[in-house]
């Protein structure tokens, strides 16, 4: 658990140094993934996570085929100084580890507080009273597909019209 935080962190870092679309990608369908192993570790169902991950990766394909459409033909070169930062950045983030071992009770303290109260608040959602209100937006949810499905399906026009 704690290995994942640590790499999601670097991701994180890493991240704010990129500039191509392709590793801005990577970096963040790398960081969906451990998001939603860390949200399946915390609670004991794994089907918010699974949910969890299925929207991110829907969006980064809807961000990959804009990407596509806009940038196709960009080529990826990793130059010397990103490679260098990147490479201090790791080393940074090892280094940091190493000296700085901590065994802070605070953060296993909220992290404890989280662990007990997640399964009650994921639970909140289907009891009656807010049972109603998930369903109804399940279904608008499903609605608002189909409609949306049916009206592209209609022009059948490219995503970017070339002129």
């Amino acid at each position: 658990m704690k290995i994942m935080l640590s790499f999601s962190f670097l991701f994180t870092i890493l991240f704010m140094f990129t500039k191509h679309p392709l590793s801005m990608g990577s970096i963040l369908l790398m960081q969906t993934i451990l998001s939603s192993m860390i949200c399946g570790l915390n609670l004991n169902s794994y089907m918010f996570s699974y949910i969890l991950y299925l929207i991110f990766v829907g969006g980064m394909l809807i961000l990959f085929m804009y990407m596509a459409s806009v940038a196709s033909n960009e080529k990826f070169y990793l130059s010397n100084v990103s490679f260098i930062m990147y490479l201090m950045t790791f080393m940074f983030f090892i280094l940091y580890k190493s000296f700085l071992y901590l065994e802070s009770n605070s953060f296993y303290k909220i992290i404890n507080y989280f662990d007990q109260n997640s399964n009650y608040l994921i639970n909140k959602l289907y009891i009656m009273p807010s049972s109603m209100l998930t369903l109804m937006m399940v279904f608008y949810l499903l609605f608002t597909m189909i409609v949306v499905s049916n009206i592209i399906g209609m022009k059948f026009m490219p995503l970017r019209s070339i002129y």
